[in-house]
């Protein structure tokens, strides 16, 4: 179980569709508080419409590992916003303070957040699946 403290620091990154989006704060928490080095498609598209971006992300999925049933810290949490038609969005999943949250950020946030699994639909988020890294 990780401590909130070595979580805050990524509480807060501003989110920025260039430079700071789902999947680079993914990658972020993946190397510094993890220690792996995945990548995301070498030079992948930033796409800026919502629809363009799920599809990109649809397109990462083989890419993130395999799908599990029981998430352990540090695995992937491939989101969809509740009534789309495919994920489109990324966050790590942690378990802290004594239940299993997501850290992710998005346009609507504004800056990363930790987020409890059970509130996400609350935020218009499904969970999608859990992937381990590869």
């Amino acid at each position: 179980m990780l401590e909130a403290l070595q979580l805050d620091r990524f509480v807060g990154i501003p989110y920025c569709p260039r430079h700071m989006d789902c999947a680079d704060l993914a990658l972020l928490v993946q190397r510094d508080l993890f220690g792996r080095h995945v990548v995301l498609a070498g030079k992948r598209a930033r796409p800026l419409d919502l629809d363009a971006q799920a599809a990109a992300i649809a397109g990462y999925c083989s890419e993130l590992g395999t799908a599990v049933e029981q998430p352990q810290d540090g695995d992937a949490v491939l989101m969809r916003d509740i009534g789309a038609d495919q994920a489109g969005h990324i966050g790590t999943y942690v378990f802290t303070n004594y239940a299993p949250h997501v850290l992710h950020t998005s346009h609507k946030l504004g800056a990363s957040v930790l987020h409890r699994v059970q509130d996400l639909p609350g935020y218009g988020l499904a969970v999608e699946g859990y992937f381990r890294w590869k």
